[in-house]
């Protein structure tokens, strides 16, 4: 299942031993359908996903506890984070780039 968290519960989210972190915008095409494709993918291999749309209270809660999303330029974005530190920030929009994220878990 892909979360959406509010503010309040993004330092929490970070705490998941393995998370998938989708970072968005909202009206953007490519990370709503990036959205729709991990949703299922999350369910199918249950690995823990979650979309952060930048430009709300969640993005800017998720900024100030890990910097260098504020680096990050291209959306949508995925990054495999294990235990709130990233692994990776990968780029794509379909199934392959969630199977990559979760890859880059075994690799570390």
């Amino acid at each position: 299942m892909l979360l959406t968290p509010h503010a309040e519960a993004v330092e929490d989210l970070l705490s998941t031993p393995e998370l998938v972190l989708l970072l968005g915008r909202e009206g953007c095409v490519q990370c709503s359908d990036l959205a729709t494709v991990a949703d299922r993918w999350s369910d199918e291999v249950g690995q823990p996903c979650a979309l952060i749309l930048l430009e709300e209270e969640a993005g800017a809660r998720l900024r100030s506890l890990l910097p260098m999303v504020a680096h990050v330029d291209m959306l949508p974005a995925v990054v495999p984070l294990r235990h709130g530190a990233p692994v990776d920030v990968l780029h794509g929009q379909g199934r392959d780039v969630l199977d990559r994220a979760m890859a880059r878990f075994a690799e570390d």
